[in-house]
């Protein structure tokens, strides 16, 4: 796991350099808004941070703690932080975390999914508010989030709520700037436990979930949901690969 979050050169003004962000850091997810500003998440210091650029990557600001983890926060394959940013350059970011004393005994404590908004462009962010609805029921922490220009937003994850074996794929819509989280709604799985769900949001802020099923076939299919009335609705559910797969590809 890299110690050292890096911006590839592909984002900078020299062909063949890279741009230290923040010493230390880990698990990082990157956006960017409209007017090409960029704004990077990550885990450091046992706390969820954020660090923008307004020059294409030449230079960042001072990472600012977005979700205060109490320095317990952690990373994992896929468990890291998502941001992204609206029209209006709202920005987003989820993250899993536990903030729940007992489960630290555990040898993996059960985390939940988090969020918290900044409407000054990543300086200050609210405080962190839970998307899932049921407590202790997305475990995994494999999720994503992305956010449409009118500031609709959309987080999709694994959540055990109604299996005791497997998983369904839990969404959520979000509103009013992070301020109006919508019902918890679930598209039945089994889903792959171990596969982070996709999920993408066009310019009129209707979602397309893209998530991988579970089991021990040995053609597991990908399959695909697309809303065209901003997430109200999803058409029915359509299987994008055809040819043959390894179960652990």
């Amino acid at each position: 796991m890299l110690r050292t979050l890096l911006l590839l050169s592909a984002l900078c003004a020299a062909p063949s350099a890279a741009t230290v962000i923040a010493g230390g850091a880990i698990q990082p997810h990157l956006a960017a808004a409209e007017d090409g500003t960029f704004f990077a998440v990550f885990i450091r210091n046992g706390s969820i941070e954020c660090s923008t650029s307004a020059d294409k990557g030449r230079t960042w600001s001072t990472p600012v703690v977005a979700i205060d983890g109490k320095g317990k926060a952690v990373g994992g394959m896929q468990r890291g932080p998502r941001v992204a940013v609206d029209g209006k350059k709202t920005v987003y970011v989820t993250a899993p975390l536990c903030f729940d004393e007992a489960e630290f005994a555990k040898k993996y404590p059960t985390q939940d999914l988090y969020l918290a908004v900044s409407t000054d462009e990543g300086k200050t962010f609210s405080k962190p508010v839970q998307v899932n609805d049921v407590p202790k029921k997305a475990p995994e922490s494999l999720h994503w989030l992305a956010a449409a220009p009118n500031g609709d937003v959309f987080v999709a994850w694994l959540d055990l709520r109604n299996r005791e074996k497997g998983q369904d794929l839990a969404w959520v819509k979000i509103t009013d700037q992070g301020r109006k989280i919508g019902r918890n709604q679930l598209i039945p799985g089994p889903l792959c436990e171990c596969c982070a769900p996709g999920l993408t949001v066009d310019a009129k802020g209707n979602p397309t979930l893209l998530y991988r099923e579970g089991g021990k076939n040995a053609n597991r299919a990908l399959l695909m949901a697309t809303s065209t009335n901003g997430g109200a609705s999803f058409a029915k559910v359509a299987r994008i690969n055809q040819g043959e797969s390894k179960v652990d590809s």
